[in-house]
């Protein structure tokens, strides 16, 4: 049995990275960032509006309810860990010496 060599990988690691939706536009780190931050709000809201609606009774799905708020909390959780490791860096370069 013959074994072929994984070269298409190689050639999948060596492209760079393109936008899907706008293939001649870039893509920079405030942009992902700024739409992380919009994401993590719109999320919140969604959730607070579920927990109203289910707590004036205009529906009785729980589920749901609790599955928003998660995922609220969870976007919110890694947006922090972002923030905390774009601060780790900061100070990082402050301290090195010129």
């Amino acid at each position: 049995m013959s074994v072929q060599g994984v070269n298409s990988i190689n050639s999948a690691i060596a492209s760079p990275v393109k936008n899907v939706n706008n293939p001649d536009r870039k893509i920079n780190f405030k942009e992902i960032l700024f739409d992380a931050l919009n994401n993590v709000n719109t999320l919140e809201q969604e959730s607070a509006k579920m927990t109203e609606d289910f707590i004036a009774g205009r529906t009785d799905n729980i589920h749901s309810v609790l599955i928003a708020a998660e995922k609220a909390s969870i976007s919110l959780q890694f947006i922090m860990e972002v923030r905390n490791k774009v601060m780790e860096a900061y100070q990082e370069i402050m301290r090195m010496q010129i």
